[in-house]
């Protein structure tokens, strides 16, 4: 009986060890796509940086889970992180702009391509906005108040996802 309760204690504690805590995410979002985040704190998309290749100071990936407390971009990472210092400024818009922009609160949640941006220090890419669609609270989604998600994703990325280029 003992062997069998210090079986189950070390199974539980080591599960919770272990666990992985979730995203916050709409229900559509379907990517594998990698976020991308210039001088730590605007968002980007692939493009943003790919016309700038001459510009670039320095690159670097994320592709483990990171701590969610420690790291204000965690719910960003599911497909990894490419951090990006470029030697130029890149024009963005900040999340407060863009809820003021559809006319909603300026503190709001902003979703980027359906991922929640926790920290409202973000500012996202202007170059990077593909689309902004406005998300109306109903039971799939269990929003409390309407949102707005960000794509800087193609459609084609976001249904057949991001091709996945060898490193050699």
């Amino acid at each position: 009986m003992h062997r069998i309760l210090i079986t189950f204690i070390f199974t539980f504690f080591f599960a919770n060890i272990y666990s992985q805590e979730s995203y916050e995410k709409l229900p559509f979002t379907k990517t594998n796509c990698p976020t991308i985040i210039i001088e730590k704190d605007i968002i980007a998309n692939e493009s943003a940086i790919e016309t700038k290749k001459e510009l670039i100071l320095e690159m670097s990936i994320l592709k483990d889970k990171p701590n969610r407390k420690k790291h204000k971009f965690y719910n960003l990472t599911e497909n990894g992180i490419v951090f990006v210092s470029l030697k130029t400024k890149i024009a963005f818009k900040t999340q407060a702009e863009l809820n003021n922009f559809f006319e909603i609160e300026e503190n709001n949640r902003i979703y980027i391509n359906g991922y929640l941006i926790e920290n409202s220090d973000y500012k996202i890419a202007t170059e990077s906005i593909i689309e902004i669609e406005l998300v109306i609270p109903n039971s799939e989604n269990k929003l409390d108040s309407k949102t707005i998600n960000v794509w800087t994703l193609a459609k084609k990325e976001r249904t057949n996802g991001c091709v996945k280029q060898n490193v050699n």
